[in-house]
């Protein structure tokens, strides 16, 4: 348990002595005494009175708050009052060292573990999304081929229905020259030759249109290719070496 002492030091004999040990004066009617520090900058504390007492120094409440004060701050009075032991003072001031450096050390390594766990999750993290963003490339790839490929095989269809009809112009408008061939065998003139390049054209108009729209999927998925190889580029780190 410990012990304060509270200290009475009269104003004429300049003494102090020792009048009760407690965590708080047990009597509020004490006297308390102002207390000069020794140093380069004397400090005088007010209505100074003992709270705490440690090898090598005690703790002072006073007016404005309290504070702890090493036994070679205090005026000789004091030193001796207290039995102030140089030899046990530094002996325990050694083992304080000691502990906080222990502390310190500890507190560093803590804060490097939890620094080495936080870049490992931030580095999974990073992956992760890395390989997402890959993925999500690899995809984009798989489309665009595969649009590639129907956008091809619609040129192929066109090609030859344009070949068919004797077409020489590529577009959606209409053309009335005459194929020598239609469906099943040669075409005769009249009627039924119209109605078979009519539907012909039909068929070719219909396909021009899907074309269209096929060739502006495979421009959109391009684009949407090149902003995604991009984006993973900003994630990958820079290579220094």
């Amino acid at each position: 348990m410990k012990l304060t002492m509270t200290v009475f030091l009269t104003a004429a004999a300049l003494s102090l002595r020792t009048a009760a040990f407690a965590a708080e004066p047990a009597d509020s009617d004490l006297k308390r005494t102002d207390v000069t520090l020794r140093g380069a900058k004397e400090l005088k504390l007010k209505d100074a009175y003992i709270l705490d007492r440690k090898p090598n120094g005690v703790t002072l409440a006073y007016r404005d708050g309290c504070m702890f004060v090493r036994f070679s701050d205090l005026p000789r009075e004091f030193q001796q009052m207290f039995g102030y032991d140089p030899v046990k003072s530094a002996r325990y001031e050694n083992k304080v060292n000691v502990q906080k450096k222990l502390i310190e050390r500890e507190e560093k390594e803590r804060k490097e573990r939890e620094q080495k766990r936080n870049s490992e999750e931030n580095k999974r993290y990073k992956d992760s999304r890395i390989n997402a963003q890959q993925q999500k490339i690899s995809r984009l790839e798989h489309e665009l081929a595969e649009a590639q490929k129907r956008l091809d095989t619609m040129d192929k269809t066109i090609s030859q229905d344009r070949d068919a009809l004797g077409m020489s112009t590529v577009g959606s408008s209409r053309v009335s020259i005459e194929s020598p061939w239609g469906y099943g065998g040669p075409i005769r003139s009249g009627e039924h030759n119209a109605a078979v390049t009519n539907m012909l054209m039909k068929e070719v108009n219909m396909l021009d249109a899907k074309r269209e729209n096929q060739a502006q999927n495979v421009i959109d998925l391009q684009l949407k290719l090149e902003a995604a190889r991009r984006t993973l580029d900003k994630m990958l780190p820079d290579d220094k070496d």
